[in-house]
């Protein structure tokens, strides 16, 4: 029954978290971007000069640059190559993850959405990362391959396939999951597999 309320309220509140969450785009993505902006910038400061938010679009200056077809340093080409990447990509699990937990109907909701919000915006900023990488890859290859600490091309190619298609999705039922904990639908849930086990 508690399962059913979940399932039937979630599906409910979705049209209206979604809504809310594209119309207020630029709230919900900027903690990520100013996250994935100090990150990178600390720990690849050779290849990204600093992100910063425009709309839904995460703008990165790299410290790449193109003369004649052939990518080189910036400062030797005279330009600066800047990569665009929309934020909605990965923000959505913001909007699935209010749904979820305003239909669990738990105690302390509120306190539990900005700790939920905070896990939230540092996956995002790993997801944002995961597909600079990627882009970087395919447009600027082998001078950011072969930067300093830059991982093999093979694994950011599967950290972006997880962090895209999996997380934003995974992320928010996982955490649901978690603060579920002592709650009404937790003890149901959990006798639902009890039963299920005795029955196997």
């Amino acid at each position: 029954m508690l399962m059913r309320r979940q399932f039937v309220l979630t599906v409910t509140l979705m049209p209206i978290t979604f809504g809310i969450w594209y119309a207020a785009g630029t709230l919900f993505a900027a903690p990520a971007v100013w996250v994935c902006d100090f990150l990178l910038g600390s720990a690849y400061p050779d290849i990204v000069e600093a992100a910063g938010l425009q709309g839904e679009e995460m703008m990165v200056r790299t410290e790449f640059g193109e003369h004649g077809g052939v990518i080189m340093a910036a400062a030797d080409a005279g330009n600066q190559i800047a990569l665009e990447i929309n934020t909605r990509l990965v923000s959505y699990s913001i909007a699935f993850y209010t749904a979820l937990l305003m239909a669990a109907n738990l105690k302390d909701a509120m306190y539990k959405f900005c700790i939920g919000l905070f896990w939230l915006w540092l996956i995002m900023a790993f997801g944002l990362a995961s597909i600079l990488g990627k882009d970087l890859m395919l447009m600027v290859g082998a001078p950011f391959l072969n930067a300093p600490g830059v991982p093999p091309a093979d694994l950011i190619a599967l950290t972006y396939q997880f962090n895209v298609l999996l997380m934003p999705t995974l992320a928010p039922v996982c955490l649901w999951f978690w603060q579920l904990r002592g709650s009404p639908l937790w003890e149901a849930l959990a006798n639902d597999i009890k039963r299920a086990s005795a029955r196997a």
